[in-house]
């Protein structure tokens, strides 16, 4: 009698916790998959070839790109132990970046500030409708931030 009354707590339990939802967590869940595939919006070919460049150095581990009108602002960051010669490293990146892509004006970090930067901005352009002047306005800041020394 003990088993059997724990058996029927049990799927009283599950037939309370079932009977809530009232299918509402499926509509949320395809309502959630929906927004995130379709609002991503594709990196242009030039990021692309961009962060496959940087990529290619062996010392490199990641890399993001965003490609304005007249610059190219090119994050990346470098394995664990190559820390020591991001300086170098970084050099060696826009040199390539400038012989690929020699009509623009290449900005390279390998500070992860920067790195951040693009992500968000990348992430608010897909989510929001940013207008040209406050994307102008967010890669400025990018390149204070890349001037800052810590």
């Amino acid at each position: 009698m003990n088993r059997l009354a724990r058996l029927v707590i049990v799927v009283l339990c599950f037939t309370i916790v079932s009977a809530c939802g009232n299918g509402e967590v499926k509509d949320r869940f395809q309502d959630t998959v929906m927004r995130t595939s379709n609002a991503k919006e594709e990196k242009s070919e030039k990021e692309k070839h961009a962060e496959e460049i940087a990529k290619d150095f062996e010392e490199i581990k990641g890399a993001v790109a965003f490609d304005t009108k007249d610059e190219l602002v090119v994050a990346f960051e470098v394995k664990q132990y190559q820390k020591f010669f991001t300086e170098k490293i970084e050099k060696k990146v826009k040199k390539a970046l400038e012989k690929e892509f020699p009509e623009e004006t290449i900005v390279v970090s390998h500070d992860m500030k920067i790195r951040l930067e693009i992500d968000r901005l990348r992430r608010d352009m897909e989510q929001k409708n940013l207008s040209k002047k406050e994307v102008e306005k967010r890669i400025e800041k990018m390149k204070t931030l890349r001037e800052e020394k810590i």
